[in-house]
């Protein structure tokens, strides 16, 4: 029987690099398209039998809007796709529920073998993830509150005196903080820091050049 398939991607230009492959596969009749989880949902597909759900989108995330596209799309398979192939997302991808995760990185061939393999009703995880659990690190940082508030300010390039003053605190506070940061994320500079929380999955402003100064 003829699939219908919806793919969401904040990305244009990758939403129809990825169009263009999934429609030769002989399973799939229609394809819908959405830049945002919220998008997706207002499309009322209930008869949608794929998604393929990026992680990484502004406003929700694809493994935070997941539950939703499950509501709105009740008899689909829900394939995540990353551009990380980290243990810990695609471990988060399965705790959360998905069907499979497929990385953006994967040819052609791969993409419409997971289509075939999710529509047939198989997981379609890559090859030993399955034992991501005993083997991966701590899926986020242990940042407080306040910490995440001083890295969401560090990552719009606001220097320590800025961010000192949007949130009331001290300027050695802030240096404190973003040493604390720095240390649970593993990194010693201001672009680093965003990079890893992007990998984390932290809902925080979008990549940008910052000035790769340390703590101080």
């Amino acid at each position: 029987m003829p699939a219908s398939l919806l793919l969401v991607d904040d990305h244009t230009l990758f939403r129809t690099g990825l169009r263009l492959i999934v429609q030769d596969h002989p399973a799939v009749a229609c394809i819908s398209e959405a830049g945002t989880v919220a998008e997706a949902c207002a499309l009322q597909l209930d008869d949608a039998d794929l998604v393929l759900l990026d992680i990484q989108m502004p406003g929700m995330s694809g493994l935070d809007g997941l539950r939703l596209l499950r509501q709105a799309c009740p008899r689909a398979r829900i394939v995540l796709v990353s551009a990380s192939m980290a243990p810990d997302a695609v471990y988060e991808a399965r705790m959360r529920g998905a069907d499979g995760f497929l990385p953006k990185s994967a040819s052609g061939e791969d993409i419409l073998e997971a289509i075939t393999c999710a529509l047939s009703g198989a997981p379609c995880f890559p090859p030993n993830s399955g034992n991501a659990a005993a083997t991966r690190a701590p899926a986020a940082p242990s940042l407080t509150a306040r910490q995440l508030d001083v890295l969401a300010l560090l990552c719009t390039g606001k220097p320590n005196k800025v961010i000192a003053r949007d949130l009331g605190l001290s300027e050695n506070t802030v240096r404190v903080h973003v040493a604390a940061i720095f240390a649970q994320l593993g990194v010693n500079s201001r672009s680093a820091a965003l990079l890893a929380a992007q990998r984390l999955g932290l809902s925080l402003p979008p990549l940008q050049t910052l000035p790769d100064h340390d703590a101080g």
